[in-house]
């Protein structure tokens, strides 16, 4: 639920960045990723409708599959989705989702965004060049140039 301090309420947070301004929660059970505004609170949906999938689009139209880790470039958010076996891009200042490198396939592959897969990516971070990212199930600490 959407709301400002206690108001608010989440179904299994996983992941939490910062940009500085804002906390941003990769939501597990509901598939949304959530903004809170650090001075005051207030919890919005920046995107994901709260059901399952692995769709591209802004907002709440893209849809995310059991997203658990994320991190920030400042610009950017990056999403884990460990479900839909992804690395998700969000841009934060209009919330428009792209896949940036997985396929929904479970399996393993090196190579150039959709070309790579993963098995349950559950965790992300950058070193403002790089992401890193831990392929769980592939037993794999990967990184994306």
């Amino acid at each position: 639920v959407n709301g400002t301090g206690t108001a608010a309420s989440f179904n299994v947070p996983m992941g939490i960045t910062t940009d500085g301004t804002n906390l941003y929660v990769a939501e597990y059970s509901s598939n949304k990723i959530r903004q809170i505004v650090i001075d005051n609170g207030t919890v919005t949906t920046l995107a994901g409708p709260g059901s399952s999938g692995s769709v591209n689009g802004t907002g709440t139209a893209a849809s995310f599959n059991t997203p658990m880790g994320i991190t920030t470039d400042g610009t950017n958010l990056y999403v884990a989705e460990f479900g839909g076996h992804l690395i998700r891009q969000i841009v934060i200042d209009n919330g428009t989702v792209t896949t940036l490198a997985g396929s929904v396939s479970s399996t393993f592959a090196d190579g150039t965004g959709t070309e790579a897969s993963f098995k349950s990516p559950g965790g992300v971070t950058t070193d403002g060049t790089n992401l890193y990212v831990s392929d769980t199930f592939n037993y794999l600490i990967r990184k994306i140039e």
